[in-house]
C-alpha cells in the first residue's frame, strides 16, 4: 500500500512537471510570435524617430536632437523582455540647409534564453522644400548588428532526472553557434505639410534589411530575415486656442507577419510666448490583435517625455493577465534661441 501510494506521488510529480514544462514551452513559443520585431518594437513610435524612419532624420525645429527610450514588458509572463535605445541627430549640418545627420544604437534582451540583440547604426538624410510649406525627405541608415543567446539558461528534456530538473545533467542539443553578426541597411522617403505652426501633416515609407541577411544561429542552412516594410502618418490639428489634437497610425509588415498601431493624443498649452513652450499630453493607442495602452507626455521648453503602458489583449492574456509592459521616452532638442527684448524697465525694490 506504501508503495503504491509512493507509486501516485511519483506518477503526479512527473505529471506536474509535464505540464509545467509544457507551459513554458508554450510561453517561450508564443511570446516571439507576438514580437517579431522586438528589436524595434516600442509603442511609442512617434517618439522613436530614428527607428521609425530614416527620413525622420533632421526633422525636428532646432539645430541638434537626442533621444533615450526604455522598454519593459513580459515580467507577468517570464523573465522580462528589457529594451533600451538612444540617438541623435542633426538639422542642416555644417550649414547647409536639409543635410541631416544621425547615430543610434539600442540593445535588447529577451526572455529566459536571454538572447541579447545589439544594433547600431550611422544615417543620413537629404530634405527638399518645395512652395514654403511642403518639405520632401530622404534618408538612409547603414549599421551592425549582433545577436547572442546563453543556451545554459535554457532547461531540456534531458536534464530531468525523473523526480526533478538536474542542471549537471547535459542537455543531449548540439549547437552550432551560440551569436551571429550581420550589416544592415535600411531608407526611407518622408513628406511634411507645415502651413502654420500648430498645423501639420506628415507621412512616410520606410523599408528596413534590403540585404535580407542570414540570421541563423545554426550552420545547417542560411535564414534570411525578411524585408520590413513600414508606412506611418501623423498630424497635429488645432481644436482651440490651448488644445491640439495628435493623431498617429503606424503599419508595419515583415514575412507573414504584420502590425498596425493607431491612436491619437490630445495637448493641452501651460505657455506659449516669450519663447517658451510648456504642454502636457494624454491619449490611447491601439496595436491590432495584441494591446492597448494608454499615454502621458510633457513637454518643457525644449525637453519632451513620454509615459506609456500596454494592456496585453492576445492570446497571452490567461498568463500575462492583462498585463504588457511600460514603455519611457525622453527627447531634448538644442535649439539657437533669439534674445527676449526688454520691454520694460525693472524698478529696484525700494523705489
Amino acid at each position: 500500500m506504501i508503495g503504491l501510494k509512493m507509486q501516485t506521488s511519483r506518477s503526479n510529480l512527473r505529471t506536474a512537471h509535464c505540464r509545467l514544462l509544457a507551459a513554458s514551452c508554450l510561453i517561450l513559443i508564443l511570446t516571439p510570435l507576438h514580437n517579431f520585431a522586438q528589436d524595434i518594437h516600442f509603442s511609442q513610435f512617434f517618439n522613436a524617430p530614428y527607428a521609425q524612419n530614416p527620413a525622420n532624420i533632421g526633422q525636428f525645429n532646432g539645430d541638434y536632437r537626442m533621444g533615450a527610450i526604455y522598454r519593459q514588458q513580459w515580467r507577468s509572463v517570464t523573465i522580462p523582455y528589457n529594451t533600451f535605445g538612444i540617438g541623435g541627430d542633426a538639422a542642416n549640418l555644417a550649414g547647409m540647409h536639409g543635410l541631416g545627420l544621425a547615430a543610434w544604437m539600442y540593445n535588447d534582451k529577451a526572455g529566459t534564453s536571454q538572447l541579447n540583440t545589439f544594433h547600431a547604426d550611422l544615417g543620413a538624410s537629404w530634405t527638399q522644400h518645395f512652395a514654403t510649406a511642403h518639405a520632401l525627405t530622404l534618408g538612409m541608415q547603414a549599421g551592425f548588428t549582433n545577436v547572442a543567446i546563453d543556451y545554459n539558461a535554457l532547461r531540456f528534456d534531458a536534464q530531468y532526472n525523473g523526480f526533478s530538473y538536474d542542471p549537471s545533467l547535459g542537455n543531449g542539443e548540439q549547437f552550432g553557434r551560440d551569436a551571429r553578426s550581420r550589416m544592415d541597411l535600411h531608407a526611407g522617403i518622408g513628406y511634411r505639410y507645415t502651413p502654420e505652426k500648430r498645423r501639420n501633416i506628415s507621412a512616410g515609407l520606410a523599408l528596413f534589411n534590403l540585404t535580407t541577411p542570414d540570421v541563423s544561429l545554426f550552420d545547417a542552412g542560411p535564414s534570411p530575415l525578411d524585408l520590413r516594410t513600414l508606412f506611418h502618418a501623423g498630424a497635429q490639428l488645432p481644436l482651440g486656442e490651448k488644445l491640439d489634437l495628435l493623431p498617429d497610425m503606424q503599419w508595419q509588415t515583415q514575412g507573414k507577419f504584420r502590425e498596425f498601431d493607431v491612436g491619437a493624443a490630445v495637448r493641452y498649452i501651460l505657455l506659449d510666448q516669450w519663447g517658451l513652450s510648456r504642454s502636457v499630453q494624454g491619449g490611447l493607442y491601439m496595436r491590432a490583435k495584441d494591446a492597448g495602452y494608454l499615454y502621458a507626455g510633457l513637454e518643457h521648453e525644449d525637453w519632451t517625455f513620454g509615459l506609456s503602458y500596454d494592456i496585453n489583449l492576445s492570446r497571452l492574456e490567461p498568463a500575462s493577465r492583462n498585463r504588457g509592459g511600460f514603455e519611457i521616452t525622453a527627447i531634448h532638442v538644442f535649439r539657437k534661441r533669439p534674445p527676449v527684448p526688454v520691454r520694460y524697465k525693472a524698478c529696484p525694490d525700494q523705489l
